[in-house]
């Protein structure tokens, strides 16, 4: 029974090998993450593992990341910055009505907060978008706002659950960082990864390394 257990297409294998390559991975995503400007890239390489991963295909994950951090960096990075410039001005209008304006013009930081969601929601389907497609960076902007509108309730679930891991982590640092830096941010991705699967497939996606493979 324990060898069949550990056989090479049995179903233990398949989760002791999706394991291994979450955690290395996460650690990926970490050190390539590290210069900041980065994150972009790492972002988009990650989901292109762990949509990779749920897909089947079993990647070569430090060959196939580093290959898609290489190829998408330009474009990840653009979107990086877009996205910390518009995150910066509407984060800085929020600081502004609440330390230099009187009390009761505090309703004009509400539309600041939800431009914030939005450009969250945006960023949650650009780069997983950039991973597995040969869009400009127009395209990108407008179809995750798309995507964003027409999948609402997984939008919502996306900006909830965001928010409450970043609460938790604040609130239990030293536990929630640990988990995070040693598996949890790949994990994260491959649930989310789930919803934009199928997404992606909805829209006419194949979602598969093989096939690439098989036109090179």
């Amino acid at each position: 029974m324990a060898s069949s257990f550990f056989s090479p297409k049995s179903i233990g294998t398949r989760i002791l090998t999706a394991i291994c390559n979450l955690i290395i991975v996460n650690f990926l995503f970490l050190i390539t993450s590290i210069p900041v400007f980065t994150i972009g890239a790492s972002i988009t390489a990650l989901y292109r593992i762990t949509i990779a991963i749920l897909a089947g295909d079993n990647p070569s994950v430090i060959k196939d990341y580093l290959h898609s951090f290489k190829d998408n960096f330009l474009k990840a990075t653009a979107l990086e910055i877009i996205y910390v410039v518009l995150a910066a001005f509407f984060g800085f209008e929020i600081y502004m009505v609440n330390t230099m304006m009187e009390t009761q013009y505090s309703w004009a930081q509400y539309p600041a907060y939800f431009f914030l969601a939005a450009i969250f929601a945006s960023a949650c389907y650009s780069f997983p978008l950039l991973a597995w497609f040969e869009e400009s960076l127009r395209q990108l902007l407008k179809n995750s706002i798309l995507i964003a509108l027409s999948n609402l309730p997984v939008t919502i679930m996306f900006i909830v659950i965001t928010g409450v891991i970043v609460f938790l982590t604040y609130e239990f640092t030293v536990i929630l960082m640990s988990g995070l830096m040693f598996i949890g941010i790949a994990v994260i991705a491959l649930f989310y990864s789930l919803f934009l699967k199928r997404i992606f497939e909805k829209f006419g996606a194949k979602i598969s390394f093989k096939e690439e493979e098989e036109k090179n």
